[in-house]
């Protein structure tokens, strides 16, 4: 036998020795099988809404929910470490892969249960917006109207992880839907946050900013222009008019898409201008920094002097409105100057028109008054004045339309440069506020002579339970005129909204736009829901110019 063979023989001879040797003393220990139940294999939710999950856990040893451990994942991430879940879907649009963990506390073993999560837009629908400052940024908030639902509070900067800006000034809804008008609206319409001079393009389905033109930039108005290169030198965004819908008609299918749409902007002092904006067989057209034609800087701020709806037919249903012309204010030398929502800036004479020197266009808005009767708001600081004018022809050339000044009044002291205010479509009433108050006021009343005073107190916040350091900071009302909105700030002389706690407050009054009453709704009002508010607005999914469509109520804020 050669050495080969002996390593061999006495390592088998080890090998059967070893098996020989083992007594067979394993201790052998029973694993607790746990199965559980009471989760769906997926689940759909919008935006927003609760997602409530109860588990059963049964185990084939013992099932004693206090042995066990417990986490919810979606798509990886912890959401919480409880045994049920109840949680709201704050997460954008998408389909995600979900998963149950139960760890048993004493034997480390761990059980797995998937399930998937789709999550669906919440916003492609009417909402109350709001645009806010909390901790010193700007914010969102919104309602859903079509359902039952809970505010999305200062939302944006979380779920996103973008900051919309530092100091926000305007929120704009654009519903115009036309996929060759980018950057201004895209197929489902836009929403546009103005801060820090600069507008945040977001979807108007979705509420998420646009990958491929998140701000509107200068570029935007210059159209096929190419030769000599557009001096957009200075852009920054400083006022969004509201969108002008002139015509909407109705095809055959009973959708609806629009025939003559404008938009304009106030940037470094000059205007800017798109228009005809769909549908999408049309070539929109743009203008851009329209200058003075007193060669001034002009106030950011300006509006359409017209607001005579268009007619109802059987093809042309409740479109939109008749949008006139811009009315604009030149505050290097006071003088009231119109634009065409086709670009271009022309001059009041002034055999027509009176000057306001030191002014600055605080706030204005078309009436229900003959010849495109407009009322403006002009401020020297809280020194503000109340100018009504209207359509009509030179003094000099009676051929030749312009804009004819009727009269004009010191506003007294409950209007200040922080006013708020809404002009009425089919009364000659406004709506403003000041500090803690609601006022109403009779534009007939510049003719007269009589400024607002205390007699036009409507609602004063002290007497709905607030202090006297809580302020009105918006005002909006409902297409159908039905519904008043305030917003409210109870932050006091924190300007920055600090801290964790929101104070911004929605506060809803049912209004009468005929006898022109409103009536406070506690149980409809909303406290905690933003930061400062800086502008509330409705957003419609749809446009309907006065929220009726064939006599069908399509307003259900």
């Amino acid at each position: 036998m050669n050495l080969r063979n002996i390593c061999c023989f006495f390592i088998v001879a080890l090998f059967f020795y070893a098996c020989y040797d083992d007594k067979g003393n394993y201790e052998y220990r029973d694993i607790n099988e746990i199965t559980v139940e009471g989760i769906d294999a997926s689940y759909a939710r919008d935006v927003d809404d609760s997602l409530r999950i109860y588990p059963v856990l049964k185990g084939t040893m013992y099932d004693d929910t206090s042995r066990f451990t417990y986490r919810w994942e979606v798509a990886g991430r912890t959401l919480t470490e409880t045994y049920n879940l109840e949680i709201q879907i704050d997460m954008v649009p998408g389909e995600r892969s979900c998963r149950f963990v139960v760890k048993d506390k004493e034997t480390e073993v761990e059980k797995y249960h998937r399930f998937s999560l789709n999550v669906s837009s919440s916003t492609a629908g009417d909402l109350i917006m709001v645009l806010s400052k909390y901790q010193g940024r700007a914010e969102l908030s919104y309602l859903r109207l079509d359902k039952p639902s809970n505010w999305a509070i200062n939302y944006y900067q979380d779920r996103y992880d973008e900051l919309l800006g530092v100091e926000p000034k305007q929120l704009r809804i654009v519903y115009s839907e036309a996929n060759r008008c980018q950057p201004f609206v895209n197929s489902y319409g836009r929403v546009m946050v103005l801060a820090d001079n600069r507008v945040s393009l977001l979807d108007k389905s979705s509420l998420m900013l646009d990958t491929i033109n998140p701000y509107l930039t200068g570029e935007a108005y210059t159209g096929l222009a190419s030769y000599p290169p557009p001096d957009i030198e200075g852009y920054e965004s400083q006022y969004l008019m509201e969108e002008g819908i002139s015509i909407w008609r109705s095809n055959p299918y009973g959708s609806y898409f629009q025939l003559s749409t404008h938009f304009a902007e106030i940037s470094g002092g000059t205007l800017y201008t798109a228009y005809s904006l769909a549908p999408s067989i049309w070539t929109p057209g743009y203008t851009y920094k329209s200058k003075s034609p007193h060669k001034g800087s002009l106030s950011a701020f300006g509006f359409w002097d017209a607001m005579d709806p268009t007619g109802d037919t059987p093809t042309m249903v409740n479109m939109g409105y008749d949008c006139g012309d811009i009315i604009l204010f030149d505050k290097t030398y006071g003088r009231f100057v119109y634009g065409s929502a086709y670009g271009g800036v022309k001059e009041i004479k002034k055999a027509d028109f009176k000057y306001f020197e030191g002014y600055n266009l605080l706030w204005g808005s078309a009436t229900n008054m003959a010849d495109d009767g407009c009322v403006a708001v002009l401020n020297n600081g809280d020194n503000c004045r109340l100018v009504l004018f209207k359509s009509g022809y030179e003094e000099e050339n009676a051929k030749t339309a312009t804009k004819k000044w009727v009269a004009d009044i010191a506003a007294g002291d409950v209007i200040k440069s922080t006013t708020k205010f809404y002009c009425m479509k089919y009364t000659n009433y406004m709506f403003f506020v000041t500090d803690g108050n609601l006022y109403l006021y009779n534009l007939l009343d510049i003719q007269s002579g009589m400024a607002p005073n205390s007699r036009n107190l409507v609602a004063k916040l002290t007497d709905m339970g607030y202090d006297g350091d809580a302020v009105i900071t918006d005002i909006c009302v409902s297409r159908t005129e039905k519904t008043l909105l305030l917003g409210v700030s109870r932050y006091g002389n924190d300007m920055e909204a600090s801290g964790e706690e929101a104070k911004g407050d929605l506060l809803y009054f049912d209004l009468n736009s005929s006898t022109l009453s409103v009536q406070y709704n506690e149980e409809k009002s909303y406290k905690g829901i933003a930061g400062i508010p800086v502008d509330v607005e409705i957003k419609y999914q749809t446009h309907w110019r006065d929220g009726m469509f064939k006599g069908e109520l399509k307003d259900n804020i």
